[in-house]
């Protein structure tokens, strides 16, 4: 018993007998207690004692009884397997002469199974030749189907082909004559979509069961797959129904689109196409609902009547498309056509549209007809020609007066447009789009990339075009430009706008769903073409170096590569799911920013403005490096700009920094005025900015406003401030020119002057030469013997754009702190 044990007894008991010494009466049921509960523990240990040995004998006996029970059983089983050898090998001539006997039987029933087999096609050919009945027919023609299905192999089954071929070829030459004999009863082909009912109920029914029938009896090797898919029915043609009911239409087709009729002129070709679209919407609804659900019953889960009926169609107007696009190239070299690229153009047109016009009607992305146009040499054609035009329009846009004019502006005003984006970015930004909205239907991203790589080749005609004419724009400057109140826009300012609209329109397509899908399988199928050479490289490496047992490191790892290698649909498909991620992405990102600031009317904050580095190109996303351009252009043009406005005012101030500031008298502060050899170059500099302000994106605005803000901080700080002295009338006169004229001047119209910090080097220069006079010396005794703390003295100060050497430099030239050392630096000035 452990030391835990005793002492929960102890407290046991001790909670029992109580604290009372004197009381221990209940010492006494303690103790009748254990006594009871060891007396009767002792009893149960006593009969368990006394019960082992009894159970113990049972269990041996038993046990013995048991053992010997396995011996009998043991030697009766070795008995009867010697008696069964003993049977088997008496009997075993007796047992391989009925194996042989059975053996021929079998081979008897199978050669009277195959005789009769031959009988039965036999039986079955005749009752066919005999029967009048269309269902018995087909009944027993069904059966021939069943045994050609059922015998795969040997002269049987060519036998009973040969007869299925026959039957099939007599059944389907009777029943389609009953069956065309229906449709001149319903009045097949329709000029316009059938009433409902479309015809007797007697004359439906016999429709409905010939139908039946035409399925019954199509060949047995299609009715032998049956996992074919929606996509395969184009390969194996439509089902016997449908080619039925193809045939006058068919027919049709060819006497009106084919030959020396004029119906079938080459430069015509919406006008098959467009009967094509009239048959599909004349005549699907009658197959939906009169031959797909009989097909359905007979559950036939190859058969897509509708799909099948369509293509047939479709295949028609892409077969004659094909060859009015073959005579197009002949056509170019007899001169019967005057615009052989124009007719071309008509003709790719007038495809994407039917292409359009088929999705809606049918509800299905048919590609039969792009096919044709993804042909080699038609699609080359195509590119060369959309690029042909796009550059003939590019240069008719330029070329004509009205080019930068604003859109918002002029007879021809857009709705609700900017009055600064030029109608040439804006023809040209639709042209872009125009190019998007026909390639972008092409099923193949292979191709849709190869349009992309043309609208690259536009953009970058587009920016030279623009380079050369704001070359010629600023050759045209002169010193009224921007003075006068012309409402035309300078050819400088619409070149500026132009390259800032396309560059912005180019980086919000980067993030549409169709760019970057674009995009990412590009960088996809570059990877791809990677490993595909990767590949190429390794086989050859693998077949000109013999590799040892120890050398399986590099096949092994090869094999694991290629293991992840992706197929060109499956890149396509990973094309597609980085792209739609990229897009929730981006949307998730504009709903929170939108949480922060209500008022922001950027539909996407992410492309206000090209990054730099990788994340530009991350930005531009397809369109690389082309919205850099544009920017670069952009810039340099507001460079230019900003130029020319501050030519006059540069040399306008040189009266002003002649000024002197060290000798003006002190004004009270409401009697001041703007300085008068400032007010004539900033009014003409305001009055600049607000005309160029006016033809300008509101973003390129501000983007001048502070370039010309920091030129002239600079330009004024470096050339007066640095070189002047300041007495008390001299630091208000400049303070208040400063912070009342020019800090005003550059402040954005919907902002306060003391708001904007666009002037920092001035309006810490004012500081300082107002600063009290007793925190200036402090200030420049700190500048002066303790250097290593002047960022901190600076800096409680808030000055942070003027470097301490020109702080020094600026409180030296104060009158009120020269040194009386040294007079003469001051009595110089006057």
């Amino acid at each position: 018993m452990n030391e835990e044990e005793k002492t929960a007894i102890i407290q046991n008991l001790n909670l029992r007998v109580g604290n009372d010494i004197n009381d221990l009466k209940s010492t006494l049921q303690i103790q009748a207690e254990l006594t009871t509960k060891r007396d009767l523990l002792l009893k149960n240990l006593n009969a368990a004692n006394n019960e082992v040995p009894q159970k113990l004998a049972a269990a041996l006996e038993k046990a013995e009884l048991n053992s010997s029970h396995i011996d009998k059983l043991k030697s009766r089983s070795d008995e009867l397997k010697k008696k069964v050898e003993t049977f088997l090998n008496k009997t075993e001539p007796l047992r391989n002469e009925f194996d042989k006997r059975f053996a021929a039987i079998n081979k008897l029933e199978e050669v009277l199974i195959y005789l009769k087999s031959f009988e039965k096609i036999d039986d079955l050919s005749k009752q066919m030749k005999q029967s009048n009945d269309d269902e018995q027919l087909v009944l027993l023609y069904s059966e021939l189907k069943n045994m050609c299905i059922q015998y795969q192999k040997g002269h049987r089954a060519s036998y009973v082909k040969e007869y299925t071929h026959y039957w099939h070829n007599v059944l389907k030459e009777k029943l389609t004559k009953n069956y065309e004999d229906v449709l001149k009863l319903l009045k097949w082909p329709f000029s316009a979509p059938p009433e409902n009912p479309p015809a007797p109920k007697e004359v439906m029914v016999k429709f409905s069961s010939l139908t039946k029938y035409l399925f019954l009896i199509e060949e047995p090797e299609e009715l032998v797959n049956n996992n074919v898919t929606t996509e395969d029915w184009q390969e194996k043609g439509p089902c016997l129904p449908v080619r039925v009911l193809l045939r006058p239409l068919k027919k049709r087709f060819q006497f009106h689109f084919t030959g020396s009729r004029q119906t079938a002129r080459i430069d015509r070709p919406e006008w098959f196409l467009t009967q094509t679209l009239t048959w599909i919407k004349n005549h699907q609804g009658f197959v939906r609902h009169h031959v797909q659900p009989i097909a359905d019953k007979l559950e036939l889960k190859h058969v897509y009547a509708v799909d099948e009926f369509n293509a047939g169609l479709i295949a028609l107007a892409a077969e004659r498309l094909h060859t009015v696009l073959a005579l197009y190239h002949t056509q170019s070299s007899k001169g019967e056509i005057v615009d052989v690229d124009a007719a071309f153009a008509h003709a790719v047109d007038e495809t994407l549209g039917f292409h359009r016009e088929l999705v809606e009607i049918t509800g299905r992305d048919i590609n039969t007809v792009l096919s044709v146009l993804t042909k080699v040499e038609t699609f080359l054609r195509w590119q060369t020609v959309e690029k042909k035009y796009a550059l003939a329009k590019m240069d008719e846009i330029l070329e004509s007066p009205q080019w930068s004019e604003g859109v918002g502006s002029g007879a021809g005003a857009a709705t609700g447009a900017a009055l600064w984006i030029p109608r040439a970015a804006d023809w040209f930004v639709t042209l872009l789009r125009t190019i998007e909205d026909r390639y972008k239907l092409l099923p193949q991203p292979g191709h849709r990339l190869n349009f992309l790589e043309l609208q690259l080749e536009l953009v970058e005609e587009w920016r030279i075009r623009l380079t050369q004419l704001l070359s010629a724009g600023l050759d045209s400057l002169h010193v009224d430009s921007f003075l006068s109140p012309d409402s035309t826009s300078h050819p400088v300012t619409a070149v500026i706008n132009a390259a800032h609209h396309t560059m912005t329109v180019l980086l919000q397509w980067a993030h549409s769903l169709h760019y970057l899908q674009l995009h990412f399988y590009r960088r996809q199928f570059h990877n791809f073409t990677q490993q595909q050479h990767h590949d190429e490289e390794f086989s050859e490496e693998t077949t000109d170096t013999d590799y040892t047992e120890s050398d399986e490191t590099p096949v092994k790892k090869h094999k694991e590569i290629s293991a992840h290698a992706l197929s060109l649909m499956e890149v396509e498909l990973q094309a597609k799911n980085l792209a739609l991620s990229e897009m929730s992405r981006r949307n998730s990102l504009v709903v929170e920013l939108n949480q922060y600031d209500i008022t922001m009317p950027i539909a996407n904050p992410a492309v206000a403005e090209p990054l730099t580095g990788e994340d530009e190109a991350e930005e531009a996303g397809v369109f690389a490096e082309a919205p850099a351009l544009l920017a670069r252009l952009r810039d340099s043009g507001l460079a230019s700009l900003a130029e020319h406005i501050l030519l006059e005012f540069k040399a306008g101030l040189k009266d002003y920094k002649r000024q002197k500031w060290h000798s003006l008298v002190v004004v009270e502060q409401l009697a001041l005025c703007v300085s008068s050899s400032l007010c004539r170059p900033l009014a003409a500099l305001c009055a600049r900015l607000a005309r160029a302000a006016h033809s300008l994106a509101p973003p390129l605005t501000a983007r001048l406003r502070a370039h010309l803000a920091d030129i002239v901080d600079n330009y004024i700080f470096d050339e007066i401030v640095l070189e002047s002295w300041f007495n008390t009338g001299g630091t208000m006169q400049f303070t208040y020119d400063v912070t009342k004229n020019l800090v005003p001047a550059f402040a954005p119209p919907n902002k306060v002057a003391t708001e904007v910090y666009q002037l920092p080097r001035l309006l810490e220069a004012c500081k300082i030469l107002n600063l009290d006079y007793d925190d200036a010396r402090r200030l420049r005794a700190c500048l002066t013997k303790q250097p290593a703390a002047a960022e901190e003295q600076l800096d409680n100060h808030k000055i942070r754009f003027i470097t301490p050497a020109q702080v020094l430099q600026i409180l030296n030239q104060r009158t009120d702190l020269s040194d009386a050392s040294s007079p003469s630096s001051v009595m110089e000035l006057f």
